[in-house]
């Protein structure tokens, strides 16, 4: 085979080499949800990601990706100060991206395999010789899960966001939009697991936007008040004092275990945008003509105008 250089796009033949005859050893930063699709990796298989403290709170590696290797078979470890991409088959090594991903499959990105000895030598080298790994166990996925519960989407040295996504943060135009109180709700790994199950075009983490699970024990009945994926939604706080950014149904509805009604949404919102005075944006309302926003109550947006200069709250 020689010296292969991949590029813009390597992931497809990233994957296509690691379904071949193992064993397999892969060291790559960051993983998204996707990334056991992208990483097809098998019993006596060997992962070394970064799953210190930081990545996970930062959002850029995964638990629930983790646990899907570890269910696989895969010996799972974390090197903190881990920040490439590296993997050596029996018969090649590839050097490529540091984030198994979804924003690394649409970024433009190199990899470059080769299947000379001696660079399949000097790669064994380097993974032998990292220091400070943890095994990766149901312990240490624990530690993890509730890191990632009470994270959040920030930027992380040498991670950059998903900006081939085929649509922007809103959807285009905006027709469906809502004023809601929602209360917050955290799933278990195995439902999130379940519920978001990952589709082609669906974005892993990136540093300029967040989701989070919000709960709703009184669903509406029929299509005109019940929340649909790609709908908008302005959040109401519960003491009606502020509207947080407008977010966007990326999952949803999915009915919560044990309960008799109530369902869960994903909503994903950018990290750079407040929460914003109900006071202060009635009044800037009413300035360019809209004096009866409704703004304490959950309602459908019906106004494309009101619409309009909702966003607009947020320059958006």
């Amino acid at each position: 085979m020689g010296t292969t250089l991949y590029a813009p796009h390597p992931w497809p033949h990233i994957t296509a080499a690691l379904r071949g005859p193992g064993p397999r050893r892969v060291a790559i930063a960051y993983l998204d949800h996707t990334a056991p699709e992208l990483l097809p990796l098998r019993a006596g298989d060997q992962l070394i990601v970064n799953a210190a403290r930081p990545a996970v709170r930062a959002h850029a590696t995964s638990p629930t990706a983790l646990a899907r290797f570890l269910e696989a078979g895969v010996r799972v470890l974390s090197a903190p100060n881990l920040h490439t991409g590296l993997i050596v088959t029996p018969e090649k090594v590839i050097v490529g991206p540091a984030s198994a991903s979804h924003s690394s499959t649409v970024a433009d990105e190199t990899a470059l395999a080769t299947d000379d000895p001696d660079a399949r030598a000097a790669a064994r080298v380097f993974l032998d010789g990292l220091d400070d790994t943890t095994e990766v166990d149901e312990v240490f996925l624990d530690s993890a899960t509730e890191i990632w519960r009470i994270g959040r989407v920030v930027p992380l040295a040498g991670i950059g966001s998903s900006t081939r996504t085929g649509h922007d943060f809103l959807p285009t135009p905006v027709r469906r939009m809502f004023l809601r109180h929602l209360g917050d709700y955290t799933p278990t790994a195995e439902d999130e697991n379940t519920w978001t199950t990952p589709a082609p075009d669906t974005s892993g983490p990136s540093p300029r936007y967040r989701t989070q699970w919000l709960r709703d024990d009184t669903p509406g009945t029929d299509r005109r008040s019940r929340l649909e994926l790609g709908d908008v939604v302005i959040r109401i706080s519960d003491d009606d004092t502020w509207l947080h950014p407008p977010a966007v149904v990326d999952t949803g509805p999915v009915h919560i275990p044990h309960t008799r009604n109530a369902v869960a949404y994903r909503l994903r919102s950018r990290t750079d945008l407040d929460p914003l005075p109900v006071a202060d944006a009635a009044r800037t309302l009413a300035e360019h003509g809209h004096p009866h926003p409704r703004l304490h109550h959950d309602h459908r947006v019906i106004s494309p105008g009101l619409r309009t200069a909702l966003l607009k709250l947020w320059k958006l």
